[in-house]
C-alpha cells in the first residue's frame, strides 16, 4: 500500500485519540500489504508508539 494511504488510515484511526485493537490490526494490515515495511511506514509506526508511550493516544 502507498505511504499516503497508510497515513490516511493512521490519521483516521487516531482522530479520536484512541486506538482499538481493530484499528491497530487495520494499520498493520496496510503496512504489511506489500510484505515489506518501508522507512516511511516504520517512521509512522514509531510515531504511533511514541504517542502511546507519551499518553497522547489511548489504547481502547
Amino acid at each position: 500500500m502507498e505511504l499516503d494511504q497508510v497515513k490516511a488510515i493512521v490519521d483516521k484511526a487516531m482522530a479520536d485519540g484512541k486506538l482499538s485493537r481493530q484499528e491497530i490490526d487495520q494499520i498493520m494490515d496496510a503496512v504489511m500489504a506489500d510484505n515489506k515495511v518501508s522507512i516511511g511506514e516504520m517512521e509512522l509506526l514509531e510515531m504511533i508508539e511514541n504517542k502511546i508511550l507519551n499518553q497522547e493516544v489511548d489504547l481502547d
